[in-house]
């Protein structure tokens, strides 16, 4: 049973559960006080923000969901390189303040940010319209969702979302896919140092390119602790397997919608449907 008032007489069994969103923090639409007000509309009663590689908004989330009486878990996803591959890994019940931390988070983003010049350095080269001055003083509306580099090019009308974006990169490669970032064990330790949880997100997106059950396996090695089991990337058959591999190997079970706002057509909040019922999150502080 959970301890707070909310939930006084009520079967918690049953509560909406959503523990993957995203705000204007890293690429979702929604400022922290609209996001509550949404998740209010969702009828979900806990969530978590999990945004990318920063905790910027975690605070003003806590405070909002406070207010409206949501119970909130701080997150965080955290990017982690292996094998050339990237690999997305959450943290859940961090302590945002946490100092080997944040030096993680910082430096993932520092990266990100000089991958990001050096794809508009090589597009200038490519498409007339495309300045490197003017990028650099380019002003990103985080409300608009996505990163800078992309709004850039859509105002650029190079592209008109992240499905043509990477488009534009023939014959330099996926941009993504030339950072490397910490790998799996070291990202897994710090989250574990933050006082969270880890938990491999989505095993079933795309772009980890199959073979789930290696995967998982791989990552089991390197100390994760639990599996986000429901994702709206995740097929029936994954879904199944992770929960088998969970039971067996007593991990955490977690899920989550991954909806980042109206950035991402198809993600919505509470979708899939996840209740507290359906997973397990020892560990971690509600």
């Amino acid at each position: 049973m959970i301890d707070s008032p909310l939930f006084e007489n009520k079967n918690t069994d049953n509560i909406k559960v959503d523990l993957h969103v995203h705000t204007t923090a890293s690429d979702g639409t929604w400022p922290p006080e609209k996001l509550v007000e949404n998740m209010l509309g969702a009828g979900i009663e806990i969530f978590a923000v999990t945004d990318h590689d920063t905790t910027e908004n975690l605070a003003q989330v806590a405070s909002a969901a406070r207010e409206r009486g949501l119970k909130f878990i701080a997150g965080v996803e955290i990017n982690a390189t292996c094998s050339g591959r990237n690999y997305h890994i959450l943290g859940l019940g961090i302590d945002p303040g946490n100092k080997e931390l944040q030096m993680l988070l910082k430096k993932n983003r520092e990266l990100t940010e000089a991958k990001d010049d050096e794809s508009i350095k090589f597009l200038e080269g490519k498409f007339p319209q495309v300045s490197f001055d003017e990028y650099k003083e380019y002003v990103n509306n985080p409300a608009r969702g996505g990163w800078k580099a992309l709004n850039y090019l859509i105002d650029k009308k190079l592209c008109t979302s992240y499905k043509d974006f990477f488009s534009l990169f023939e014959g330099w490669g996926n941009p993504f896919e030339k950072l490397i970032f910490a790998p799996p064990d070291e990202v897994i330790k710090t989250i574990h140092m933050a006082g969270g949880v880890s938990i491999l997100a989505h095993p079933g997106a795309g772009f980890y390119n199959g073979g789930y059950k290696d995967l998982i396996a791989f990552m089991i090695g390197e100390g994760i602790r639990g599996i986000e089991c429901y994702h709206p990337e995740n097929s029936p058959e994954i879904t199944r397997y992770c929960l088998e591999i969970c039971q067996s190997k007593n991990l955490l079970v977690t899920g989550g919608s991954d909806c980042h706002g109206e950035f991402v057509v198809g993600r919505h909040l509470g979708h899939p449907d996840v209740r507290l019922s359906q997973l397990k999150l020892d560990g971690i502080h509600i």
